[in-house]
Formats: C-alpha cells, structure tokens, sequence
C-alpha cells in the first residue's frame, strides 16, 4: 500500500492536472491500447506503449485501391502514396521513411510474415471485407518479432466468424467493386472464404489497374487442439503507370502522365498457403506452430525520368518458407512465461535490365531465426511488468555470381553477428482510471538486399542496433479516454540508402510524442483523435557524410493528425467524417530544395441500413485538395532533382451491400 502511494506521489509531482483519487464508479483495468471501432476486440495488452487498434466496423465501409490506404486513420502512420502501379503505396512509423530506403516494420497478417525481402509491405491480397482488425505498434518492446521490427510491426487479422455478405460498388474514375464473403461453423468444422475484384482507370492517365483477391479457410476443432488450413492469392494488374512529374508539371496538371513513362506497367501475384495448430495442454499451457510457404512475384516496366536512357525491366520472384512456434504458461496467478521460436528461410531472384545492360542479377537465399523468452508478473494489483530476451541470427548463400551494370562478381554473405535484444513493458495503475506505461527495448536494422553480399572483407559492416523506450500516460474521465506518451529511439550506425547507394548513414536519434483520445458524448455523437509529433537527426556520421551532421532524415513528415466524428441518426442511418493530416518533410539528407508532403484531407461517409443490407455512400478528399509524393532522384548530395506524384483528387463511391 506505501508503494502503491508513494507512486501517487510522484506522479502528482509530475502530472499535477490530474486527481489521485478514484472516481466512485467500477474499477476499470487500464491498458496501453486505443482502440478505433468497436471496444471488443482481441489485442494485445502486454505492449506497454503505443498500440492502436482498428476494428471491422471501421474498416468495412472504406473502399481503396491499395489496402494499405486503410492505415489513414491509426496515430503515427505515415502513408507513401507513389501512385506507380504496382509499386503504389507503403506505410511508415517512428520517424522513418516510406520509400524503401530502410526496413522498420514488420508485417504479419494472421501471424505469417507478408513482407518482401527489402522490407516492403504487402496486403493487396485482403479486401476490406475479410478484415477483422488492424493493429499497430510502435516501439521497440515486443519481443515477438525480430527482422524487420526496428520501429515496431502490424498485425492484421482475417476474418473467421460466421457470416455471409456480398458488397458491390461504383465510382469515381470508372472505379468497380465487388466484394464477398462466407463464413459457417457446423459442429466442429468452420470454413471461411473471401474474394474481391476492383478495377479503374484512376485519378491520373495512364493508370488503368485491376487487382483480384481470393482465400480459402478450413479448422477443426478437437477436444483440446485446433487444425487449420489457409489459403490466399492476389493478382494486381497495372496495365499502365503515369510516371513521375517536375514541379511545375504537377502542379499545372497534376492528372497528366509523364510522355516518357508511356510503357510503364506492370503486374504483381501473391501466393500462400499455412497450416496453424493450436494444443490447448490444459488450462494453464498451450502451444501454437504455424507453417508456411508463400510466393511474391513482381514484374515491372519503369522509366524515372527522360534522361534514362531506355525502360528499365524489374522482375522480382521471391519464395518464403517458414515456421513458427509459440508456448504459453500461466504459472500461477501472478507469474507467466511465454516462449517461442521462428525461422524463415527466402530464395530470392531479383533481376534489372535496361536496354542491353544487365543493371542487376541477384540469385541468393537468405535465411532468419528468432527464439525469445518473456516472463510477466503481476506483483500487486496496481503493479505489472514483463521482461524477455531475444536473439536473432541471420544466414545466407549466394546461388551465382552477383551482376551490376554487367559486371560479375563472386560475393559471399557479411559475417553479422548473433543479435541480443532485451524487452521490458510496466504498467502501474495510480488509480482505477489513470494508468502509467513505460517500456525500453532493443531492435535492429541489417543491410539488405545485395548489400547483404560483398566480395571484399565479410566482417567490414555489422547489424545496426537501436535502443528505445517510451514513458505515457492513459486515462477514462467518464466517457472520455485519453493517451498521451513520449518517446526516443537511437541507432548506432543506421543503414539507408543515401543517393542511390546502401550506406550506413551513422549514429541518428528519433523522437517525438504522441497524443490520442476517443469520446462518446451520448448514443449519437462519438469523436476521436490523434497527434504525432516527430523529431529525426543524423547525430553523426562518416568523413564524408560530415556535412549531414545535424540535419532531419529524408522523408520523414514532422507530424501526422487524424480526427473522427460519427453521428447516429437512429440504427439505420450513421455519418463519419474522417480528416487525416500530414507535415512536411526534407527529400534529401542535405534539407536542400525545400520540404514536400503536408496535406490535409477531409473524407466523410453515410450508411444507410435497408431492409434487405445496407447502402454506403463515402466522399473522400472533399475539398480537392493538392498533394504529393515527392522523391530526390540525384546522386549528388549538392543537387536536387526532384520527381512528383501527385494524389487521387475528390471522388466517390456508391456501395451497396446485402448480409444473409
């Protein structure tokens, strides 16, 4: 009881605003986790941090050409909208950047990693309907992921449930949709199935796109353990890519196509098939093993400017096979341990053309393992912690001779290190409605790709280690819950990719905080919101990279905000409005040319249940606004050659859907 006061204490000191003393109402257990949609859903409360959730509710009605568009509404999420057919849009969080240049996240959609072998994500084979939730977070402590999870994950979870819904939809720029799905559970046995089919013309010429999406589920349950088989696979289709623009070009017709992207396009398929079991011991321990193989094949065609000589082919065929195993063991009341083990092992062909010179041929197989052990303890009943140690080891072999710009060489894997990583998560409750969280962890970044590869000295670059932690906040007043955190992540010796070459930029430090809060004022009206505030600085760095000491990381906005209204009209009609907002940022190491990317988009949607489903109406970037994707393109830190994308102006979509 003095400890638990004496916390009060402190915390008065520090956060004087708020009261000490319970409010006379049920005691609530607090956790980390805001949530978007509605309040029950399955996540994860062992994450002292940021951890966002949306749900179905939230995420059925949103109708996009990539999926990962529906990540606009989660606090700290940076979306890169390049507009380039199949390579479209990627997501980004903690101060880094969305182009590819560094793996910060990882991906995983119902447990199975679906991330390519540079770290970008993919999930153009889930449609909006066969969503369950999203979750997001941000950080350095989950002890879960390993490669790729330098600033956190997400996890998608398909939906299971029993059900069925078809969902047609029209719209702007041609666009057409149709979605379903089919879920039964009869005694023992559920099966599951999805599809979707989109196609359009888009909001810029020269972007005609289709993509397809199917998948299959089928669990029985026994006794004490569950088997089930899952199946997945999407075709994206962009028969046309607009290109990139100058300045001036996107500002004075931001719906042209650039003349010397005529014969861009591409396609891009996703195969997969898992088996997940789950063996429920007794009540106290259970076990879970996941395997899995996967395909990611991606063809291209793509000219970046008129000063490339000719069309550059890009072919990408990348297999993944995988095994993951978790245990679960509630001690006692007051102690648990969770274990687990992964191994993922990729045959990657990468392959570049341009005219008659052979750019790139990479043919290697690389191969991660993860263990980690975590031990949670609820000493009292305001106090938590968990604590874990992980270790990451990463392998590879090179099956011929590496070619760049038709040049062959011999190159073997560098030696990296073995990768320890400590975790710790506490919660502390100061009273039944406010909670104190803080974590501190360590992740990694590994060079990859061909930089993974070198023909001189193997032991010449190591893993890059990043240190974070984080200190929040949360709290209910009535209906009213709030988060607010800061938080800071550091690495020794950053990899990105610095004007067209892999490096390791040196020792930067990210920071920033972020604030969320969600409020029901009565049956009617319901609000929720989030700010994130961004700091990123190159600390230090090598001889001659000195003149970037000091400076913002490249492509980094400084804050994202969203904010939510819906009102009820009764049960059969509810209003959303969705604003999302993004800063500016830097394109280039130097801050040379000026910052690109801030915008602010206002989206609004009205559902309207009949008797025989529903019908949807939703409106997206209302008032026209202009916005970008902007990349530096030169080689040269002293100059700026900027290229433009610019986003998918107002539009709409009609939808209409029946549930039977």
């Amino acid at each position: 009881m003095q400890q638990k006061l004496l916390t009060k204490l402190i915390t008065l000191l520090f956060l004087p605003s708020y009261s000490i003393f319970a409010a006379d109402n049920q005691p609530t257990k607090l956790d980390s986790v805001v949530v978007i949609g509605q309040k029950e859903v399955i996540k994860d409360t062992t994450l002292a941090g940021s951890v966002d959730v949306i749900t179905r509710d939230e995420l059925e009605y949103e109708h996009v050409t990539d999926t990962l568009e529906l990540y606009t509404k989660t606090p700290g999420v940076v979306l890169s909208r390049y507009n380039q057919g199949i390579i479209n849009t990627d997501i980004s969080i903690r101060g880094f950047a969305g182009d590819g240049s560094t793996p910060h996240a990882k991906l995983l959609v119902d447990g199975i990693p679906s991330n390519l072998h540079n770290g970008y994500n993919e999930m153009d084979y889930l449609f909006p309907t066969n969503i369950k939730s999203i979750q997001v977070y941000k950080g350095t402590s989950d002890a879960s992921t390993g490669l790729y999870a330098t600033a956190g994950n997400y996890k998608v979870e398909s939906r299971k449930d029993a059900g069925k819904r078809v969902e047609a939809t029209i719209g702007s720029f041609n666009t057409r949709e149709i979605q379903g799905y089919y879920g039964e559970k009869a005694d023992a046995f559920t099966q599951n199935y999805a599809l979707g089919y989109r196609a359009g013309n888009g909001y810029r010429d020269h972007t005609d796109n289709e993509k397809i999406a199917l998948s299959g589920r089928w669990q029985y349950d026994f006794d004490q353990s569950s088997l089930a088989l899952s199946t997945k696979y999407g075709k994206y289709n962009a028969f046309e890519a607009p290109g990139y623009l100058t300045k001036e070009q996107a500002r004075k017709k931001p719906r042209s196509s650039a003349d010397y992207a005529k014969d861009d396009g591409g396609e891009k398929e996703f195969k997969h098939i898992s088996l997940h079991y789950d063996y429920f011991i007794n009540n106290d321990v259970d076990i879970s093993a996941k395997a899995y193989w996967q395909n990611f094949d991606r063809q291209r065609n793509v000219r970046f400017s008129p000063t490339q000589t000719a069309v550059e082919n890009r072919f990408d065929d990348q297999d993944m096979m995988g095994f993951i195993t978790k245990l679960n063991w509630q001690i006692n009341p007051d102690w648990q341990l969770e274990t687990g083990y992964d191994i993922e092992s990729q045959e990657v062909l990468e392959q570049r053309f341009r005219g008659t010179q052979t750019r790139r041929d990479f043919d290697f197989d690389f191969t991660t393992q993860g263990v980690f052990a975590k031990i949670e303890n609820t000493p009292s009943n305001w106090l938590r912690w968990n604590a874990a140690l992980r270790a990451d080891k990463l392998t590879g072999s090179t099956n011929q001779p590496f070619v760049v710009n038709n040049v062959a060489s011999n190159r073997k894997m560098l030696d990296l290190d073995t990768v320890i990583q400590p975790k710790f998560n506490v919660f502390a409750d100061i009273t039944d409605n406010q909670l104190i969280f803080a974590n501190w962890g360590r992740s990694f970044q590994h060079p990859f790709g061909g930089e993974l590869f070198t023909a001189g000295d193997t032991n010449a670059r190591d893993i890059s280690l990043n240190d974070g932690w984080e200190f929040g906040l949360k709290s209910q007043w009535g209906q009213l819950n709030t988060r607010l955190s800061y938080w800071q992540q550091e690495a020794d010796d950053e990899f990105v990719v610095v004007d067209g070459t892999g490096q390791n930029v040196g020792q930067t430090e990210r920071k920033g905080f972020d604030a969320s809060f969600d409020i029901a004022f009565n049956d009617q009206w319901s609000v929720w919101g989030n700010f994130s505030k961004v700091f990123s600085e190159i600390i230090k760095t090598s001889t001659a990279g000195q003149a970037f000491e000091g400076n913002d990381l490249r492509g980094i906005p400084d804050h994202t905000a969203s904010l939510g209204l819906q009102y009820t009209y009764h049960k059969n009609l509810i209003a959303r409005v969705h604003v999302d907002r993004q800063g500016a940022y830097y394109v280039n190491e130097a801050n040379i040319g000026g910052k690109y990317g801030d915008y602010t988009l206002v989206n609004a949607n009205i559902d309207y249940n009949t008797s025989w489903g529903k019908v949807s109406l939703q409106a997206n970037n209302i008032f026209d606004e202009f916005y970008e994707y902007v990349f530096d393109q030169s080689t040269n830190s002293a100059l700026v050659d900027s290229i433009h994308s610019p986003g998918a102006g107002r539009n709409f979509t009609v939808s209409a859907s029946v549930d039977f």
